[in-house]
């Protein structure tokens, strides 16, 4: 994953957004936790303390808006908006649904997440 085009508070967005994944459906399993993983790879950070303290800090800035499923949509097209091109977009998308998608089940709350994200990117 290249994530060279992408500013700071755009990989902040993106981790926000795989967070905001990760609670849509209230059960956090480890195949998301490689995912995000995987994009704090991407952007850079040290394995171990640098991943949990990002992964924190994405934690508090999403919490509230994770319930009810309408809150947690409306804070995905915030944080959507921030993706500027098509490249950006799709590299996000393809994340966001493999997360979505690790545990094999996508709950409704989920699939309103994805395609909430979808419409925003017009993809």
């Amino acid at each position: 994953m290249n994530l060279a085009d992408f500013s700071n508070s755009q990989r902040q967005a993106f981790l926000d957004l795989l967070v905001l994944a990760m609670y849509a459906d209230a059960r956090l399993c480890s195949a998301e936790d490689q995912r995000v993983e995987q994009l704090l790879n991407a952007m850079g950070l040290e394995p171990g303390y640098d991943h949990q303290r990002e992964f924190d800090a994405a934690v508090t800035r999403v919490r509230k808006h994770s319930q009810p499923a309408a809150a947690a949509c409306a804070h995905a097209t915030e944080l959507s908006r921030q993706f500027t091109t098509r490249e950006q977009k799709r590299t996000v998308m393809d994340l966001l649904t493999d997360l979505i998608g690790s545990d094999n089940q996508i709950t409704p709350d989920e699939g309103k997440l994805l395609n909430t994200v979808r419409e925003t990117f017009q993809l």
